[in-house]
């Protein structure tokens, strides 16, 4: 492996450490390893594990002043984390365990506010407890290690996707930015929305749900061929598949694709509608699913009322994410994604982050050939 001179892991950022370092040093040293994916298969003696440990990210909804303190919110989002993983696989959710730091300065009825959120989470969707570690840490912070079964032969990862593959979103689009934003413009501002309601904080900002049964269901059809979650934002997961199936995408972007709530959002902000469309925070999955298959797809998804959203297809521009607007024009879709060890990072600052998300261009005309 070539020597790095002195440069530091924020000179690479994360994408470069995994493709360049940590990658290859784990399949040199243990070639059958599926590391790359969502999460890492390992087969056992009559099934398939589905593996995946995440940190558990503060959630954003802190940012506002009568919610700075909600640690339930907190241990429910450990927890969706690692979860939305499993998802991604389709696999049946088994067991979690963890690793939990706080200070001994923490109040004692905090704790029980996170372990309430992080374990009311594990039961509603499916996981056991796996145990774990309590132990002093200068923060509150929780790793997280999940464990799901799927059949032999019904592996999902990031690898797959052909030409002219639909691109698909399972689960919402911009739902969770939008809210933010107009709770956010609501508590510094007063600005208030037709769309704002304690059940819309409850649901969306403070209990997101991992697309678990959905994908459960659509993998058991034999549907997906690829698939990566929208942790490190939608644009992330459909940059996720260009790199793991070396391919590219042509995302058909109508105006009418914008949920009612994002408009609402951008209407109120002034922020781009596509810049929130395309951010974190729904815990969807996107997956490639083959163009054959899509009027078996359509139906399965209308009988188990499965929300989803066909983005484009795919295509053989490797590492080209292409798109067809409303107007006609066709552009290059900057591939904005959280990454970490970058200034841009979630984890580098959430302000800066929130700005690079929600403020840098998206669309770039195509030169013309």
């Amino acid at each position: 492996m070539q020597s790095y001179d002195g440069l530091t892991l924020g000179n690479l950022g994360e994408l470069r450490l995994l493709d360049e370092i940590v990658l290859p040093l784990a399949r040199e040293l243990d070639v059958e390893t599926t590391v790359g994916d969502d999460c890492a298969f390992v087969p056992s003696a009559t099934t398939l594990l589905a593996i995946t440990a995440d940190v558990g990210p503060a959630p954003l909804l802190q940012q506002i002043d009568k919610y700075q303190n909600d640690l339930e919110a907190a241990g429910w989002l450990a927890v969706v984390a690692s979860a939305s993983d499993i998802a991604t696989a389709g696999a049946k959710p088994l067991c979690m365990a963890n690793c939990i730091d706080a200070p001994p300065s923490m109040l004692v009825d905090d704790l029980v506010s996170y372990l309430r959120g992080y374990f009311r989470a594990c039961s509603e969707f499916g996981f056991r407890n796996g145990g774990g570690d309590l132990r002093h840490g200068p923060k509150l912070a929780a790793r997280v290690f999940a464990v799901g079964s799927c059949r032999e032969g019904c592996r999902v990862g990031r690898t797959g996707i052909s030409e002219n593959d639909r691109i698909i979103v399972v689960g919402p689009t911009g739902e969770f930015m939008a809210a933010y934003l107009l709770v956010a413009a609501e508590a510094r501002d007063g600005i208030q929305s037709e769309y704002l309601h304690s059940k819309l904080c409850d649901s969306v900002l403070k209990y997101p749900r991992p697309k678990l049964k959905e994908m459960a269901r659509l993998v058991e059809a034999r549907l997906v061929v690829a698939a990566s979650d929208t942790s490190d934002g939608l644009l992330g997961a459909i940059d996720n598949l260009v790199r793991g199936s070396h391919c590219g995408f042509e995302l058909e972007l109508d105006e009418a694709l914008l949920p009612k709530l994002v408009q609402e959002a951008a209407h109120s902000t002034g922020i781009d509608p596509w810049n929130i469309f395309f951010a974190w925070g729904d815990w969807s999955v996107v997956i490639g699913v083959q163009s054959r298959d899509m009027s078996r797809f359509s139906a399965v998804c209308e009988d188990l009322q499965i929300e989803y959203t066909v983005l484009g297809h795919a295509t053989t521009n490797t590492g080209c994410i292409e798109a067809q607007l409303h107007t006609g024009e066709r552009v290059s879709v900057t591939a904005l994604r959280n990454e970490n060890f970058v200034t841009s990072g979630f984890n580098a600052g959430l302000d800066g982050h929130l700005d690079f998300i929600l403020k840098t261009k998206l669309f770039h005309p195509l030169r013309k050939q």
